[in-house]
């Protein structure tokens, strides 16, 4: 089985899909606990395992453990996965949003990246996001709207709109939660960065892009 260091060093030096897509087998056939234990300690300490990584590389890497040419979160989301571990490895979502996108040079307007627009998408998990609709995973809920708050308290322009991204794909499945989340950042002008003020009203109403 491929060592963290080996499956680090594999995944943050991707520098094209074709990379991703043609990556050895040993990164893709991990057993379930091994990826939810390799992608929990990269996104809780990306700070040290992706220190000097740049623009594209960090969009190539986001983009693999998000809505890449895997099935790590199927995996991470299986009966496999204790769901303890299901819900610490969700959380570890909000440390690499605070502890490391946050203060990431990504830009300030959509776009302005390969690594913005990844990080953009990140609030369109679908099978992650869209898991606390369906009945026995009630338990990611408290976990997904923790790393959603988590980003949209950050700073940068990039993490804010991911989570509005993320929360207003959300309000059709869980309400007046993400709602609420919205309502609370748009209450003090500051809290948003001016460009985003428009996105929050639209992603409060659930049609969202």
């Amino acid at each position: 089985m491929i060592s963290f260091d080996d499956w680090i060093a594999i995944i943050t030096s991707f520098d094209t899909v074709q990379e991703q897509r043609d990556a050895s087998e040993a990164i893709h056939e991990l057993p379930p606990l091994v990826v939810a234990d390799y992608v929990g300690r990269l996104l809780s300490n990306a700070g040290e395992y992706c220190k000097g990584i740049t623009s594209a590389r960090l969009a190539h890497l986001i983009w693999f453990l998000t809505n890449g040419y895997n099935d790590y979160w199927d995996d991470i989301l299986s009966p496999e996965v204790p769901k303890e571990i299901q819900a610490s490895t969700v959380r570890a979502l909000g440390s690499f949003y605070r502890d490391f996108l946050d203060s990431y040079p990504l830009g300030r307007y959509p776009g302005a990246t390969e690594a913005e627009s990844a990080v953009f998408m990140m609030g369109d998990m679908d099978y992650l996001f869209e898991a606390i609709g369906f009945p026995g995973e009630e338990h990611l809920m408290d976990s997904i709207f923790e790393v959603l708050e988590v980003a949209l308290k950050c700073q940068s322009f990039a993490c804010q709109r991911s989570a509005l991204h993320g929360l207003g794909h959300l309000v059709m499945y869980a309400g007046e939660r993400p709602i609420s989340l919205i309502d609370e950042a748009l209450k003090v002008e500051s809290n948003l960065h001016p460009l985003l003020i428009a996105y929050a009203r639209e992603a409060r109403t659930g049609c969202i892009l």
